[in-house]
């Protein structure tokens, strides 16, 4: 439910989402509002100081009176010196709580925003959501790399907003006190200067919404354009890329220029209506007949007012502005928080019959056609299940059921006879070992992506996995050995050098069940039977679960699982499919005579 003043609404979800220490506010707060009252206390100081100076002793009521009872103990020279060490020290004692009060507030910014990007990344990394296909993924660097920092700095906004207020509460209460006529013709002039202002800065939040969408597609442009270099070579059209690229630069500067311009509109309409309103009191305070000191000290306070009004106006703007940024990280938050996988309470052990597929079907979302549906079948443990079918028959999705990146939306999975989803998700996934066409490699050295199978593996031990992959070879070649970096995603390294690493980072790792994604379809043949003599030593007696059109691989499966629009067509050894006119007869004619030549 939306709040009635949509400045709270906002406040309210930055709170929310930025969730502060419960030391922040209390404190942030608490110094803010001292602040602001030893500032007032000390523009009050003016007062008895003009009159002093002039002769007068402080009045008799109010806090002239309290003032006076102050001075009184002192000797009628001294108060002079009283009171400027008073003004002084309040002073001093201001800055002083500033001071801590702007570090707590950048130590909570820096705060606020590393949770927020630990929770955002922590969520994209165990959602089940694919997010290469439900968001972009410029999308998500941006929100990780500007929009979570934003957050923080709304939330001091937030503070300021509270701290400002009560300082122009505290600054007004003076002004009644010193003069309240002159007190209501300030509030009529603020007011109207905070009408026009808003009436100025109405469009700041549709400029910030702006803002966001130019810097998302800004960050597609230059992702897009980094990640296809090769491609765009070769067709020759770097110079329609830089207009691109221009183009999409040039329009988030307008933007950011235009909320730049509507966010300092309250710093100049606030001075001009200052110095009118402080004309305006000095011709009202004369015809008055106001005293020096009385007017002297409601022109300085309402000089300093002026500051925390113009602010609090400008809090305002920006808070409004960081709308899109807030909704963007809250957007994110939700539609990750709500399709986590459960976690399950066992730990997952040796496999010892094998995984059952239960009427399994999924879908990817609600009213689409099912990618999978009615499956029935058993992998059996320390056997090799082949996994065959036209594009788009479900295989991948078959694949991901097995990792537990998704769960069926019908039926289940059971391993050695317990559904899977009551094992724990660390637990299952450290048994298993994914490796598909196309090797993923960081930007690091060959040891630290072989290492990445187990982390804590020595040197001895990475060798020893390279050497059953066959990767030590190649590896000795290379300028630095095992501390070559490969650069990004192993652009340093062949396709076949690439699959070998992830070979030997998968031994190192030595899973229970190895799945295999079409390991070695873009490999030449040379590069692929050497990889595929690696593989065959490395998968006796383990589970294996493979991907593969290459007849080569199917041939030596111990049972081939044939899927059709997302069912089973039929199961059975290669001889016992072979022997009669299926669907996998059909498919190993096609590939026959591709494999033959």
């Amino acid at each position: 439910m939306k709040l009635r003043w949509p400045l709270l609404d906002r406040a309210s979800q930055v709170r929310h989402l930025a969730a502060p220490p419960r030391w922040a506010s209390p404190t942030i707060l608490t110094l803010g509002l001292l602040s602001a009252a030893l500032e007032g206390a000390g523009l009050y100081l003016f007062i008895p100081l003009v009159q002093t100076l002039g002769g007068q002793a402080p009045g008799a009521g109010g806090l002239s009176g309290l003032f006076r009872a102050v001075l009184t103990p002192f000797p009628r020279d001294l108060w002079i010196p009283v009171l400027v060490a008073g003004l002084c020290a309040s002073i001093v004692a201001k800055n002083l709580i500033s001071f801590v009060n702007n570090y707590l507030a950048r130590r909570l910014d820096g705060e606020v925003a590393h949770r927020l990007r630990v929770r955002v990344f922590e969520q994209t990394l165990s959602s089940c959501i694919d997010y290469r296909v439900a968001h972009r993924m410029t999308d998500l660097v941006a929100t990780l790399t500007n929009n979570t920092w934003k957050v923080s700095h709304a939330l001091s906004l937030v503070y300021r907003l509270v701290i400002c207020a009560a300082a122009m509460a505290v600054f007004a209460a003076l002004l009644s006190i010193i003069s309240a006529r002159l007190t209501i013709l300030s509030v009529a002039m603020l007011g109207a200067g905070a009408v026009l202002i808003q009436l100025l800065t109405r469009k700041a939040q549709s400029a910030g919404e702006q803002v966001v969408e130019e810097n998302r597609q800004f960050g597609l442009r230059m992702w897009e354009s980094m990640g296809a270099l090769q491609l765009i070579r070769s067709f020759a059209r770097e110079s329609y890329e830089i207009d691109r690229f221009s183009q999409s630069s040039e329009r988030i500067r307008r933007r950011l220029l235009r909320l730049d311009l509507l966010w300092s509109i309250p710093s100049p309409v606030s001075e001009v209506f200052g110095a009118l309103l402080i004309g305006l009191l000095i011709l009202a305070g004369a015809r008055a007949g106001a005293g020096l000191g009385p007017l002297a000290a409601f022109l300085a306070v309402l000089y300093r007012m002026q500051g925390p009004t113009r602010e609090f106006l400008q809090c305002s703007v920006a808070l409004n502005g960081l709308g899109a940024a807030l909704d963007d990280v809250e957007d994110v938050l939700e539609r990750t928080g709500a399709p986590f996988l459960t976690n399950g309470h066992r730990p997952a052990g040796d496999l010892q019959r094998g995984i059952e597929f239960r009427n399994v079907g999924f879908r990817y979302e609600a009213g689409e056609a099912p990618a999978l549906q009615g499956l029935s079948f058993t992998i059996p443990a320390g056997k090799t299940t082949a996994i065959v079918g036209r594009s788009g028959a479900g295989k991948s999705t078959l694949m991901s059921l097995l990792f537990r990146f998704r769960d069926p939306t019908e039926g289940e999975i059971l391993v050695d006879g317990a559904p899977l989803t009551t094992l724990e998700l660390a637990s299952w996934r450290s048994r298993l070992s994914l490796m598909a066409q196309e090797a993923q490699l960081f930007n690091d050295s060959v040891a630290a992506n072989i290492g990445y199978g187990r982390l804590h593996a020595d040197a001895e031990e990475v060798r020893a996995a390279a050497e059953v992959a066959g990767a030590h070879e190649f590896i000795a070649t290379l300028p630095q050995g095992y501390e070559t970096q490969v650069g990004d995603r192993g652009a340093r390294l062949s396709g076949g050098q690439r699959q070998r690493i992830a070979l030997a980072r998968a031994i190192l790792k030595a899973p229970d069940l190895l799945l295999l994604d079409e390991p070695t379809n873009a490999l030449d043949p040379e590069t692929e039977q050497a990889f595929q003599a690696a593989l065959e030593t490395f998968h006796r007696g383990r589970t294996v679960v493979v991907i593969a059109h290459q007849l080569s691989t199917v041939q030596r499966a111990d049972q081939i699982v044939v899927l059709e629009g997302g069912r089973l067509a039929e199961i059975g050894s290669p001889a016992e499919l072979l022997a009669r006119p299926g669907r996998f007869a059909q498919l190993h004619g096609l590939s026959a005579p591709r494999e033959a030549a």
